[in-house]
């Protein structure tokens, strides 16, 4: 064989190779392309999934109640005035009143004593120790929750005494029981008070006039 020939034989095998590359090539570019083409197509074939929205009501304002600024003044209901009788009958101090129908009232004594000075400001010094026992002989108990005891010094010049305290004093209880009495001690300063007739002041019952008793001062 000559090299003519050698050589043209070499150079069809070289162009038999390329041949084949371009071949090959060709075939790899076209299976990326169909890959890149069908791929889109199955991608947008796929369900893509919806997300249903409520639509957002905005809540409609409501118009708030009027409230009363002005409210009516309820009526009080009916009530009886307690008027306390003005009369109040004089008696001697060692006699015995009735109160109301079935309470009795008397003075069971009235002591010269030395008392005061047991709060602060109070003066001590000559004093009268009364002593007013009250008895209940009704049925129902007698309210003395608001009795009280006043007395006046020189006759008609009625001079109040100063209520003292002291261990001697006592008071009633806030009731009495039917069939039971009880005695309260009062003290009254006789510091710089007129000389004469004292007056013994029980104010017992609303409802009733005071009861006076009238005496010498001891």
């Amino acid at each position: 064989m000559s090299d003519t020939d050698s050589s043209s034989d070499r150079r069809n095998g070289w162009m038999r190779w390329l041949g084949l590359g371009a071949v090959a090539l060709l075939a790899v570019v076209v299976v990326v392309w169909a890959l890149l083409a069908t791929r889109p197509a199955a991608e947008s074939s796929a369900p893509v999934p919806t997300v249903s929205e409520t639509p957002t009501t905005s809540p409609t304002p409501t118009t708030p109640t009027p409230q009363p600024t002005e409210f009516e003044t309820p009526e009080p209901g009916a009530t009886e005035p307690v008027t306390k009788p003005e009369e109040a009958p004089e008696i001697p101090l060692d006699a015995r009143a009735t109160a109301g129908d079935d309470v009795v009232v008397e003075v069971t004594s009235i002591e010269a004593v030395t008392a005061g000075r047991d709060l602060p400001g109070e003066q001590s010094g000559a004093a009268l120790a009364v002593s007013v026992r009250i008895t209940n002989n009704g049925d129902e108990a007698v309210d003395t929750s608001g009795s009280n005891v006043n007395l006046t010094f020189g006759g008609d010049e009625r001079v109040p005494g100063a209520a003292l305290t002291g261990d001697e004093t006592a008071d009633w209880p806030a009731s009495i029981p039917p069939g039971e009495n009880a005695t309260a001690v009062y003290l009254f300063s006789r510091s710089g008070v007129p000389s004469g007739e004292i007056r013994v002041i029980v104010d017992l019952l609303a409802t009733e006039p005071d009861v006076v008793f009238v005496g010498p001062e001891p």
